[in-house]
């Protein structure tokens, strides 16, 4: 009997600290703090140092195949007793500088997840003093940048996921068979879309404007899923569907102000082919950013092409761009389980 009263108590202590737990992660406030803005949890004497050159350099990258080159984030600075308070500790992304004399290791990089808020993510950069630190960090210099862009991808997609336009997102369902999370605000049909095989849909703007097409064609050849290949089908497909307003005006791929890129990506086991670079408009004015999924669909043996192009020649483009990218990442396929969670799991 009291083994049994025992077991009991366990169970239920158990069963207690669990209910708390619960309780208070759903007390946690969402992040704050603008998207694509890290703040930098550093005293005020490093400010003027190699270190912070260094992180600068990092983390106000330029993006790849931007016209203005917009930077990666956009920088804040807080100091450690500043981001103990509790209004400042729930920003999303957040970068402390560890420097301890007394840690013998090599600089070392730790990730913590949800520590004060929902979709929060810290990384702590450790080393025992600020010159070793700026040394080691240039090599991760990548993967640093990509935590935070994959953690505003997710929340991003999360704002999709309870605010997407069905209406459209039933309609390329329809078309091309394929599901994928179309933005509330980009919901408009673009002009003379061939509704049998080609997807478009626009925010309308007026001084700045926002799209997403999907397309497939048949899968003949694997070099599709080439740099050059990538580009002469969407300049085939984008060029008969997309036209400018004068005569003889459509779009097509800028390769003379800045060259596109292909880079291979493994999103959740998936391969997809990221083409990234400029669009512009042949005999017209028009021109801005694009970013492009390609992804093989085996069962109908066709290459799916999902796209997201801006303009917004009197703004920075690095937010437009990021959201539209976001939704290319909930494309799923027939052979994906297309009703499931959506989850980007990109290495870090």
């Amino acid at each position: 009997m009291k083994k049994l009263c025992f077991l009991l108590s366990v169970i239920f202590s158990l069963s207690v600290t669990s209910c708390q737990q619960a309780i208070k992660e759903m007390v946690k406030p969402e992040a704050s703090g603008g998207p694509y803005e890290v703040y930098f949890v550093m005293p005020a004497d490093l400010r003027g140092s190699a270190l912070n050159d260094t992180l600068l350099a990092i983390y106000e990258y330029p993006m790849e195949c931007t016209p203005h080159g917009d930077e990666y984030f956009k920088v804040h600075y807080l100091s450690p007793d500043n981001f103990k308070k509790q209004v400042i500790s729930i920003v999303g992304n957040v970068v402390i500088i560890d420097i301890d004399p007394s840690n013998a290791s090599e600089p070392f990089v730790t990730i913590e997840r949800d520590k004060y808020s929902k979709t929060q993510v810290i990384v702590k950069l450790h080393a025992k003093n600020e010159d070793d630190l700026a040394s080691y960090l240039p090599q991760m210099q990548e993967g640093l940048r990509r935590i935070f862009v994959n953690a505003e991808l997710k929340r991003r997609i999360a704002v999709y996921e309870e605010e997407s336009n069905h209406r459209q997102g039933d309609r390329l369902l329809r078309l091309q068979n394929v599901s994928m999370l179309i933005p509330e605000s980009v919901h408009v049909p673009g002009v003379g879309a061939k509704d049998k095989d080609f997807f478009w849909v626009t925010d309308n703007g007026m001084a700045k404007e926002s799209h997403l097409v999907v397309y497939s064609i048949p899968y003949t050849d694997q070099n599709v899923f080439s740099l050059e290949g990538a580009i002469a089908v969407r300049d085939s497909v984008m060029g008969a569907n997309i036209k400018g307003g004068g005569e003889g005006s459509f779009m097509s791929t800028n390769k003379k102000v800045i060259y596109p890129e292909y880079k291979a990506l493994n999103v959740g086991g998936k391969y997809i082919g990221e083409l990234r670079g400029m669009w512009r408009m042949e005999n017209g004015l028009m021109a801005g950013p694009f970013v492009c999924h390609i992804r093989l669909d085996e069962i109908n043996k066709r290459v799916v092409f999902a796209e997201g192009f801006c303009y917004a020649p009197n703004d920075n483009q690095r937010l437009l761009i990021r959201n539209l990218e976001a939704a290319l990442y909930t494309l799923k396929l027939p052979s994906d389980n297309m009703m499931g969670e959506i989850e980007i799991t990109l290495d870090e």
